[in-house]
């Protein structure tokens, strides 16, 4: 026993000396800060420091020392075990296979306390009184331990008990160990230290001499202030060391990295200056999630597989799945071409995608359906995991898989870890089984959420980690994020297998509030230790309520303080985008335009979004839904109603037809059943449920049977035609047209109906930037005769309604609206109509002219409806906007 300084370790590691370490992270750093010592002396080559980590310390002795030949099970191997004796106990929990594998990791969990804390219970016999949960577990434990005896297999958490036995026998002369990062010694390891001989831990350095403590008023802000700090120590010393201790950091890295990013960039270097300490599962990262998508979907009939489309455009867009940058762009337009006319689906199976068109690369259909073939072949019966693995990578490379594109070092390595976990699971076939390929698929997705994937370590200025990862580093100064109350000490649960006095009497994690307490004290310390400069903080709102300062936090540093003032974000970022006064354009040289009214719309609203939509061809990506489409159930909508309002031999045209009906909603019936069959294609039905099909059937019945008794109490009117068909040419561009519905009124005027499911409002048709320009654009240059007025049609359950602008709406549509409607406070004028017919010549012009500047008509809701941002940038120049709208309120201000 005793203690060593940092000063210490350096020179008994210099000395050879063996150290062991708490985590491989501690092991890494400190192996780090030993090779950066060397280098700053001036050194160019030395000998490694003897540094392992406290599994590796284990393993490595236990292999020199054991000659029995058991198999040291790896986690897979050892969690498989315990699925098939969950699985076996026939327990209502186990018979499915996510929560029998769930219920195995809780088992191996139980299974790594009992040894770490209190192995006497690992003796059947001293856990004959547990009960319910525990006595289940109990008997899982003593099944797992005579399938070890039956099998010479161990399991790692067995390693320091038989250690202790062979160290004490033994007795050969070992080196003096030295002691680092552990925040507590486990019973296990204290009593494994003790049978090896002399050991020795860490002495903690001296406590830092500047610790703040400060108040945010949410976390954002806390976020940013920690990323503004660390921006400013580096700026003040670029050679500094920084350590940023959160909590929850695989749940928080997005908003994390965001944050850093933004606030710490550097144009100096091509690498971020900060790293995680703790790597994402390596299902996440998208060399190996590309290829386990494609086993997936190679898997063929009776088991077929489907990506969501989602994953699938996810997998051509990586380039991951097509063997040259040829394939892999005609792949991408193929997505394009589906959504563009509306074939979309929610799932695509192979067979289902490389049948759709003939214009797929013929080589990649090729490889794949021959990949298929070997697939469906070699999986006719169950094989070995091992026989399994070596075929993966067979298949992979058959159809391409990783890609044209030469590999990132991040890459590579990820290409290693994958062929690291498809070992693993080859490794399953340690009990000599064979299982069909499902399962082999099922049990590799599972390693691959349980393997963490970090690429190597570039040394990075700032380090982020949680607190127990941090055990064992040290910096230059410390920043704890989320320290209040709730969280620090940080909490938890007991585990639901174990018998809670047995957890209570054995110190085990979250057994006890103290315990809780103790632990984090004694982290908390550690971090004190750790640097000469450490700063806590925490926010007041947290996840939607109010917090209050952690007391643990309190004890060492004081009660909180406000944010200093340097450190909150300027109201107004410095934007990420070069302002270049461009005004250079193109002018549109067709004079045909495809896109019809919208062109104009999006003109008004935005010029860029009609430059980006209409000559770049550009398109927001709608994600494919389960069921019909808002834009499928408004086409069925459209086209019923134009069947009914379309004339002889079936349907009618006037007033009086319509209230000469006979039974209405067998007509509407009729009606709705001829459009569904003649527009809902094969492909759609046979993806949708007859039953659903046939309840879109009754609601749009119900729905259209209530608009025509809606406009059954209009004035007389005729319908002079629907779907309307028409070219007009607008200031030299020219457009193609199509109106819902004209009709003729009673005084011989006509009134153009659009049809709308949705909310609107004719206000959308407001000068000098109307947001809508459809309607106005028809009637001052699609018809031939007197406008009465200009209306949308708002076909919804129980709120139907005429929406717009009516020469006399009283007189001529509908007879019992008062004079507060706004089709009568608000009619239609001949100004009105020169008005808007000299905008959309405006527009027109404005278009034909190559006008594209990005200036949204109303930011941000005319921002928040379109889908081009990425191309736009406008999120990059935010910080524009918001100056210029506290510019313009200063202005009225002083007005």
């Amino acid at each position: 026993m005793g203690t060593k300084s940092a000063a210490d370790i350096d020179a008994w590691l210099r000395d050879g000396g063996l150290v062991v370490t708490a985590s491989d992270r501690a092991a890494r750093a400190l192996g780090t800060a030993f090779n950066r010592s060397r280098l700053a002396e001036g050194l160019t080559a030395w000998p490694a420091p003897h540094i392992l980590d406290w599994k590796s310390f284990v393993r490595s002795t236990w292999e020199n020392l054991s000659y029995d030949g058991r198999l040291l099970l790896n986690p897979a191997q050892e969690q498989a075990l315990w699925a098939r004796i969950a699985g076996e106990s026939q327990h209502m929990a186990t018979l499915l296979e996510g929560p029998r594998h769930r219920l195995a990791s809780l088992a191996m969990e139980a299974h790594s306390l009992l040894a770490a804390y209190v192995p006497r219970l690992l003796r059947s016999s001293a856990r004959a009184a547990w009960q319910q949960d525990a006595a289940a577990f109990s008997g899982w434990l003593i099944a797992f331990d005579e399938a070890c005896r039956a099998g010479t297999l161990i399991s790692p958490n067995r390693l320091p008990l038989e250690l202790i036995q062979l160290l004490t026998t033994d007795q050969t002369t070992r080196p003096p160990l030295v002691l680092a990062g552990f925040d507590r010694i486990l019973p296990v390891q204290r009593s494994l230290f003790d049978a090896w001989g002399t050991w020795s831990e860490t002495a903690a350095s001296n406590a830092a001499g500047a610790v703040h403590y400060y108040e945010a008023s949410d976390t954002k802000t806390e976020l940013t202030a920690c990323a503004l700090w660390c921006s400013r120590q580096l700026a003040a010393n670029p050679q500094a060391r920084l350590l940023v201790i959160t909590q929850d950091a695989s749940k928080r890295r997005g908003e994390i990295e965001r944050a850093f990013l933004k606030h710490t960039s550097s144009h100096d270097s091509a690498s971020p200056l900060f790293e995680f300490s703790l790597g994402i599962p390596l299902s996440q990262v998208a060399l190996p999630q590309a290829a386990h998508m494609l086993l997936r979907w190679l898997t063929g009939p009776p088991g077929e597989q489907k990506l969501a489309e989602q994953e699938l455009d996810w997998l051509i867009s990586t380039g991951h799945a097509a063997a040259s940058q040829q394939e892999s762009l005609a792949l991408q337009a193929r997505m394009r071409a589906l959504r563009r006319r509306g074939q979309e689906r929610t799932h695509w199976s192979f067979a289902d995608f490389a049948g759709s068109s003939n214009s797929l690369p013929r080589a990649w259909v090729e490889r794949m359906a021959q990949a298929q073939r070997h697939l469906d072949g070699f999986a006719r019966r169950p094989q070995r995991p091992i026989d399994w693995a070596e075929f993966v990578p067979k298949l992979l490379e058959a159809v391409g898989w990783p890609g044209y594109r030469p590999l990132s070092s991040a890459e590579y390595q990820a290409l290693h870890r994958w062929g690291q976990a498809v070992e693993a699971a080859g490794s399953l076939g340690f009990d000599g089984r064979r299982i069909p390929w499902q399962e082999f698929l099922s049990a590799l997705r599972r390693i691959l959420d349980e393997t963490l994937f970090a690429p190597e370590s570039h040394d990075a200025p700032i380090q982020i980690a949680g607190p127990a990862e941090s055990a064992g580093l040290t910096a230059d100064a410390v920043w704890f994020l989320g320290a209040n109350e709730d969280t620090w000490p940080a909490g938890g649960s007991m585990h639901p297998l174990l018998p809670f006095e047995v957890q209570r009497e054995a110190g085990m994690p979250h057994a006890t509030p103290l315990l809780d307490l103790e632990l984090a004290r004694t982290m908390t310390m550690r971090l004190l230790a750790a640097a000469p400069e450490v700063h806590f903080s925490y926010s007041r709102q947290c996840q939607g309520s109010e917090a209050r300062p952690s007391r643990l936090i309190v004890e060492f540093a004081g009660s909180p303080e406000p944010l200093p003032s340097e450190l909150y974000a300027p109201a107004a970022q410095r934007p990420l985008t070069v302002l270049v006064e461009d005004a250079s354009r193109v002018p549109f040289q067709l004079g045909e335009a495809a896109g019809g009214a919208s062109i104009l719309t999006y003109q008004s609203q935005c010029p860029f979004k009609a430059f980006a939509t209409a000559r770049l061809d550009a398109k927001g990506w709608e994600p494919a839904e389960a069921g019909l489409t808002a834009a499928q159930r408004g086409q069925l909508l459209h086209a019923v109603l134009h069947s009914i309002w379309a004339g002889p031999p079936n349907g009618i045209r006037s007033l009086s037809e319509l209230q000469d009906l006979a039974d209405l909603g067998c007509f509407v019936t009729e009606r709705v059943r001829c459009v569904f069959a003649g527009e809902i294609s094969g492909g759609l039905r046979e993806r949708m449920p007859r039953r659903y099909l046939e309840l879109e059937e009754l609601r749009l019945t119900r729905l259209v049977t209530e608009w025509l008794e809606y406009e059954a109490a209009r004035q007389p009117f005729t319908v002079a035609d629907t779907e309307v068909d028409s070219t007009v040419a607008i200031a030299g561009l020219t457009l193609k047209l199509r109106l819902d519905r004209v009709d003729r009124l009673n005084d011989d005027s006509l009134l153009v109906i659009d049809y709308k499911s949705g909310d609107v409002s004719p206000s959308s048709w407001d000068l000098p930037r109307p947001d809508d320009v459809q309607l106005p654009l028809y009637a001052g240059f699609a018809l031939s005769g007197v406008l009465g007025g200009l209306v949308f049609a708002k076909v919804r359950a129980g709120n139907h309604a005429f929406a717009g602008k009516v020469g006399d709406a009283k007189a001529t549509l509908l007879g019992d609206l008062t004079g507060n409607s706004a089709l009568v406070k608000s009619p239609l004028t001949a100004e009105q109509l020169i008005d808007w017919r000299s905008c959309i010549e405006q527009l027109a012009k404005d278009f034909l002219a190559g006008r594209a500047e990005v200036d949204p008509r109303d930011y941000p809701t005319t921002c928040e409806r379109c889908d081009l941002q990425t191309l736009c940038r406008m999120q990059e120049n935010e910080a524009l906007l918001v100056c210029a709208d506290d510019t313009e309120g200063e202005v009225v201000a002083d007005e």
